[in-house]
């Protein structure tokens, strides 16, 4: 099934997700959450749902409780509030059991990016104390202990880590 809007709009997927909430569809959920990108998007869209709901709760709570006007008046609105309630304690509870279906592979997925991430940064701090070792030697600076004890974890980092070997790939910044 081909969704009808962007992997970057979550505006889109926010309305979307909460649909799928109302009426669940198994095609549309496997769409929603099969690709990472998607996983990610629904997996965001939930959780803005659910704070969505929460304060929605507690405008309509504080709306009932500034409420003016006759008791008859007044038990309308309460018994509005009760059934607007009803259903979005019903809404939040699917909203977080669907959440929680994904919270296992969202977190894989963040731990990889969060690798890949630290990863990059290693590359580009070996490629900084590379860029050092070349300026020390070629600059006529008399090498310290420091330096030394620099290029020597450089060397001990692993090899598809290091400046010059055919993994590394610097950062483009």
């Amino acid at each position: 099934m081909r969704l009808p809007y962007d992997v970057e709009d979550d505006r889109a997927a926010v309305k979307a997700v909460g649909a799928e909430i109302n009426r669940p569809d198994p095609a549309r959920w496997r769409a929603m959450t099969t690709d990472d990108d998607r996983l990610r998007q629904t997996y965001r869209a939930l959780g803005l749902l659910l704070k969505q709901t929460e304060v929605a709760f507690a405008e309509r709570k504080a709306a009932l409780r500034a409420f003016r006007g006759s008791r008859r008046e007044y038990q309308q609105a309460a018994a509005e509030y009760e059934a607007w309630k009803s259903r979005a304690v019903h809404f939040v509870t699917c909203a977080r059991a669907r959440r929680s279906e994904l919270v296992r592979r969202f977190s894989i997925l963040d731990r990889d990016d969060a690798l890949d991430r630290l990863g990059t940064a290693l590359r580009s701090l070996a490629a900084a104390v590379a860029a050092h070792r070349e300026a020390i030697s070629g600059g006529g600076r008399e090498e310290t202990t420091a330096d030394r004890l620099l290029w020597l974890r450089l060397d001990l980092l692993p090899a598809t880590m290091r400046p010059g070997s055919a993994e590394h790939v610097p950062d483009q910044a």
